[in-house]
């Protein structure tokens, strides 16, 4: 009897299984194809220029998130936001037209960008002291 349970089980271990990522039937589901545009959007964000991870640094220390994981907040404005500290009252229409979300750290990032691009360093004025060393 110990034989045939052990056979039985040695059969079952030893047979050939298909990897989850393997079968085809999943690779057009919403998770798949979400995954996939994630991970496209995800490389086509460029890199930043130097001046701009100086500002975070100062802004933020270069965090987008607090120790508790919530998203980095002004401490003397409720509406600066996350890494860059973007106001989300001044630049809010600018994210959303953007189709940006500077909640995310990669929506900040490319507000940032954005930002950078049309005005220059100007919107980050009163870090500048700590930045442009």
């Amino acid at each position: 009897m110990n034989y045939l349970v052990f056979a039985v089980i040695a059969a079952f271990l030893s047979a050939p299984q298909i990897a989850y990522e393997q079968t085809t039937s999943d690779f057009n589901s919403p998770l798949a194809i979400a995954l996939r545009e994630a991970n496209t959007k995800a490389e086509e964000v460029p890199k930043l220029p130097e001046v701009l991870e100086r500002i975070a640094m100062c802004e933020s220390q270069g965090q987008h998130f607090d120790e508790s994981g919530k998203v980095l907040v002004g401490e003397y404005n409720k509406y600066d936001i996350g890494k860059f500290q973007i106001n989300v009252l001044y630049w809010g229409d600018l994210a959303e037209e953007l189709g940006h979300d500077v909640y995310t750290e990669e929506g900040n990032e490319a507000v940032a960008l954005a930002i950078y691009e049309k005005y220059g360093t100007a919107p980050w004025k009163w870090s500048k002291k700590c930045w442009n060393k």
